[in-house]
């Protein structure tokens, strides 16, 4: 469902308060809505979180986890997942595209492009699972809290918590009427709005509707289609081969519409909470811009002028239509039956250059369909003394489907293929990143060189051939996946004595996958299917002891999985991966007092049979082999000063050792054995600074935030070149507000310095042995106005 582009604008991130928590957070938090409680000038008061499937403080919950509040994202204007994991110590997101997100906690990263495969890590909203990749890149407005949870999870968030789970939590309707409105613009021709409004119907019924409307130019100029590009206007090809008038825009831009009502009736012991929400996003390519091939007249920069070669093909839009219900009833003061549904339907298409040149040797579009649907029923028993727990059973299933059609040049095809595979023999050299390699980077580039002068001709331009059709289309390839998952769970928690607690869980999965390939050749089109059933019991454990009111010790165990997948090949033969498999330990320490509080763990890891997954440059297919086993271990902590409500510092620190085992469990020896996985930098810090000024009549705020990150590879083989050098980046904001005005102005900087970094390097083109780049946010001056009602 398409929403018109006009301005749907915005709304405003809970009118519930929250009180930082030993992450990120500022004042107590109910479940759904957070309210101030200062009592008796104790500014740090008691953080609720629901991590546990039940309201407990957050000093009670024996997990590593953050609490991100509504009240911080408002202050930092935190529209996206990418931009919120920036202050959370070892975790990564990187949301280059609403495609296909990257999410990485303690070093594992989760980014798979097949639709067979499951994640590690869960994203859940508003209690549902949404941690399929295309649906998971969802748009933070009118937000309660974040919940980030470290360390596989598997009785509280399921079977694709492996390795950790973030729980988003949106703003419930309230017993009043309000509304806020923002309106923003900013230096690249961005525009923001958001809009809410609450209301109260009657003593029992309150609705809720808030929406957000954001669009921003692209920030990578694509010079395709203009006088200067080397084809100039030429027509283009699109997927289905017919020429089209050449048209470009730039690249890696921002364009998102969403909207959410939420509906909320109270009676006597039920409640009801049912929500619809819908977002469309229609946004630029992304600029995956060759390392190796410049655009004419251009380099090899990512941070100059681009050329690219899909016309108006190039770029994304996804609908994203969502449904859900929740009861809750509370049985007596003891008992509570909760039960809900959901209904997700995401619709994908996305083209991009995979070679990122004008050169067409490996161009993509495909679409992304998945309808997702389950419920679940929990009874939870707290006798609100020494015992408390719940017992659960869920059902789920995910249909997709994604046509997958590559456009080539054939000529220049297979000039670069036959090039390629004499310069690999010759030199013993693997252009393609996924190979490790002892190859120093000036050798691999100057190999490169030669590969890309074979590609054009004396004068400069690119190599053609009239006896060649300028267009082959490969495919369409098509990938079905159907996954149906039956899953019970129980945890119980007992204080054996008033200052210690025990917490023991399980879950048992039962889960059908099944595959289906259909390749479609010049013989014609060929399906090939797989199917397995598979079955695991996972099992948390925790202790958790109150040294005194202010200190808590705590430590747990838990058993991730990451399930088989089922890879139908080519040949006709299917290969069913081991499921990963992952031992978790934490040991953490939590100190709250009136104005200070402190959340810090160590922890270490124990993977088995890790899965890593490719695309094949023939069929575009992604497939999934295990790859050996690894040890990761690690420290992180966060903590806040607050000691009025005009002033408040926030810093986070995570040190991570995170490297492949040298040998598989066999005793083999690992082609990745002693390399950094990818997106797990060793260090990262994060300080916030928020300072309020009165002067006269009027309230003048500061909010500045400063994140550092040391070196990232982009991928597990640590190919020379494939990472980002360690960088700092600062964003600033300063508010005006009249004391007692329902209105606001602000003037902000993000990226203040204008520090230049990647946020990708390698992506499809490296497998084909030119890796492209990716980009992040140059400087970005902007203004914004609110208004309260």
């Amino acid at each position: 469902m398409n929403f018109s582009r006009t301005l749907l604008a915005s709304a405003i991130l809970s009118a519930c308060t929250s009180a930082f928590s030993p992450a990120w957070a500022q004042t107590q938090t109910t479940p759904d809505n957070a309210t101030e409680q200062n009592n008796n000038n104790d500014y740090i008061e008691e953080i609720t979180v629901t991590a546990q499937m039940r309201e407990q403080s957050l000093m009670e919950v024996p997990v590593t986890m953050d609490v991100i509040s509504g009240d911080y994202l408002k202050r930092t204007n935190t529209m996206q997942l990418d931009q919120l994991a920036r202050v959370l110590p070892n975790v990564q997101i990187q949301e280059q595209a609403v495609s296909l997100p990257s999410f990485s906690i303690r070093g594992v990263t989760d980014d798979v492009s097949s639709v067979s495969a499951t994640p590690r890590i869960s994203v859940y909203q508003d209690g549902f699972d949404i941690s399929k990749k295309t649906v998971a890149s969802v748009a933070l407005y009118d937000i309660n809290r974040v919940e980030v949870l470290k360390g596989p999870q598997p009785t509280l968030f399921g079977v694709a918590a492996a390795n950790g789970a973030m729980s988003i939590h949106s703003a419930l309707p309230e017993d009043a009427n309000t509304a806020r409105v923002q309106l923003g613009y900013n230096s690249e021709d961005g525009q923001e709005a958001e809009f809410m409004v609450n209301r109260q119907v009657n003593d029992n019924n309150a609705f809720r509707i808030a929406g957000l409307y954001r669009e921003m130019d692209g920030i990578v100029e694509n010079q395709a289609c203009t006088d200067k590009a080397y084809y100039g206007k030429a027509d283009t090809y699109d997927h289905n081969g017919n020429a089209v008038s050449c048209s470009s825009e730039d690249l890696q831009g921002t364009s998102v519409q969403a909207i959410r009502a939420t509906w909320r009736s109270q009676l006597d012991k039920l409640e009801l909470i049912g929500r619809a929400s819908m977002e469309y996003n229609d946004q630029p390519g992304i600029a995956f811009k060759s390392g190796s091939i410049a655009p004419n007249g251009g380099d090899t920069s990512p941070y100059t002028a681009a050329e690219f070669s899909m016309g108006d093909e190039l770029g994304i839009e996804r609908t994203l239509q969502s449904y859900d219900l929740t009861a809750t009833y509370n049985l007596s003061d003891f008992y509570t039956l909760r039960a809900d549904a959901y209904y997700k339907d995401v619709e994908v298409s996305e083209g991009f250059d995979a070679d990122g040149s004008a050169l067409r040797i490996q161009d993509a579009y495909f679409d992304n369909d998945a309808k997702l649907k389950g419920g679940s029923v929990r009874f939870v028993y707290d006798d609100l003394d020494r015992f408390a727990g719940f017992i659960g059973a869920s059902v789920s299933q995910d249909d997709s489907i994604m046509p997958y059609t590559a456009m080539v040049d054939p000529w220049v095809r297979g000039t670069f293929d036959a090039v390629k595979a004499s310069l690999e023999q010759g030199s013993s050299i693997p252009l393609n990143q996924n190979i490790a390699t002892d190859a120093t980077l000036e050798e691999i580039e100057a190999l490169r060189a030669m590969l890309v002068a074979a590609l054009f001709n004396a004068d400069g331009s690119p190599i053609s051939n009239p006896d060649f059709p300028p267009i082959l289309l490969q495919g369409p390839y098509i990938f079905e996946a159907s996954l149906d998952i039956v899953s019970y769970v129980a945890e119980a928690s007992y204080y054996i004595t008033p200052e210690l607690n025990v917490t023991a869980g399980l879950r048992y999965i039962d889960e059908s996958r099944s595959s289906t390939n259909t390749y479609t050749t010049a013989a014609g089109a060929f399906t090939f299917s797989g199917e397995g059933d598979f079955s695991d019991t996972l099992p948390r454990v925790a202790v958790s002891y109150d040294v005194s009111n202010n200190w808590n010790l705590y430590a747990n165990y838990a058993k991730g999985r990451r399930s088989p997948v089922v890879n139908v090949n080519s040949d006709s033969s299917v290969t069913i991966t081991k499921a990963e498999t992952v031992d978790s330990f934490d040991v953490g320490l939590k100190y709250q007092s009136r104005d200070f509080t402190v959340s810090s763990a160590l922890f270490t890891y124990q993977y088995s049979d890790y899965q890593q997954s490719y695309t094949d440059i023939e069929t575009l297919q992604s497939f999934t082999v295990t790859v050996g086993d690894s040890t990761m271990s690690g420290f992180e902590a966060t903590a806040t000063y607050h000691p009025d409500d005009s002033f408040r510092v926030m810093a986070s620190l995570g040190l991570l050792d995170a490297e492949f085992a040298d040998e598989t469990a066999d005793g083999s020896e690992f082609q990745y054995g002693g390399n950094k996985f990818r997106l797990a930098p060793d260090v990262s810090t994060a300080l916030n600074i928020y300072k309020r000024f009165d002067i006269d009549n009027w309230e003048l705020s500061l909010n500045w935030t400063t994140t550092y990150q040391s070196e990232v590879f982009f991928e597990s083989s640590n190919y020379p070149g494939s990472s980002q050098e360690a960088y700092s980046l600062t964003d600033v904001a300063i508010k005006l507000q009249a004391q007692n005005s329902p209105y606001a102005y602000e003037v902000y900087a993000n990226n203040l310095f204008d520090e230049e970094y990647l946020i990708d390097a390698g992506n499809t083109g490296g497998g084909i042995g030119i890796p492209t780049n990716v980009r992040g946010m140059p400087q970005i001056l902007g203004v914004r106005f609110y208004a309260n009602f």
